[in-house]
């Protein structure tokens, strides 16, 4: 009994002394890479604390009809973003995106096609309500648009079918 003890003292002393691991999960599922620069219509805003996400549908190069998938619902894309914390930082709130604000953005793509990504380092910037971009450009093109975080919007990269 004494031996078990005296196992179970120093077991939990080793765990008490260790240095604590900040654990995060890997971005190796996105192409960090590649930059698609999207506008579209924010459906949802979820603010957690680890990551707050963007789910928006991308507008058409048109500019005048949502993106849909081949059964003809809107292709909802969710956008990772840094912490809660973070976001609040750079005036991004649940508030500041209410549901149908237009935005522009750039997303590292997943590499498996999915419809998601990250932010990286890609301004987000809003256009003003009820209004969009001409055809080809963005909300950052827009007269009275708002910026967010670093205040560009990266160069696009994406080669691929839009």
């Amino acid at each position: 009994m004494l031996r078990i003890a005296a196992i179970f003292v120093m077991i939990l002393s080793v765990a008490l002394l260790a240095p604590t691991a900040d654990a995060h999960h890997s971005y190796a599922m996105y192409d960090g890479s590649v930059f698609r620069v999207f506008t579209g219509v924010i459906v949802r805003v979820i603010p957690n604390a680890a990551h707050f996400e963007f789910h928006f549908v991308p507008l058409n190069e048109k500019r005048d009809a949502l993106v849909r998938d081949e059964k003809g619902e809107p292709l909802v894309w969710v956008i990772q973003m840094e912490s809660a914390g973070e976001a609040f930082k750079q005036g991004i709130t649940l508030e500041s995106f209410p549901r149908g604000a237009v935005i522009s953005m750039g997303v590292h793509p997943r590499r498996d096609g999915k419809p998601a990504g990250d932010r990286g380092d890609s301004g987000v910037f809003q256009c003003p309500k009820g209004k969009v971009p001409q055809p080809g450009v963005h909300c950052d093109s827009v007269e009275g648009s708002k910026s967010f975080g670093p205040g560009v919007l990266p160069k696009e990269t994406y080669k691929g079918p839009r």
